[in-house]
């Protein structure tokens, strides 16, 4: 719901790490077992793009500075 009312905008999500891993998942089509196996870094940025096919993970574990 969120990313269809802000269609065409950027959105920032602050979220705890299943939760990322979770929408990674998705994006990537992987099963929840695989995606356990998903690190996310404290502090990190994951970035996701929302395709008409679906979405694609663009930037994953992003950490300030690097």
């Amino acid at each position: 719901r969120l990313v269809d009312r802000h269609a065409g905008q950027d959105v920032v999500i602050v979220s705890h790490g299943g939760a990322i891993r979770a929408a990674v998942a998705h994006a990537m089509a992987i099963d929840a077992d695989r995606a356990l196996h998903l690190s996310v870094y404290n502090l990190s940025l994951t970035r996701l793009e929302r395709l008409d096919e679906g979405w694609r993970v663009i930037a994953m574990n992003e950490l300030p500075g690097v």
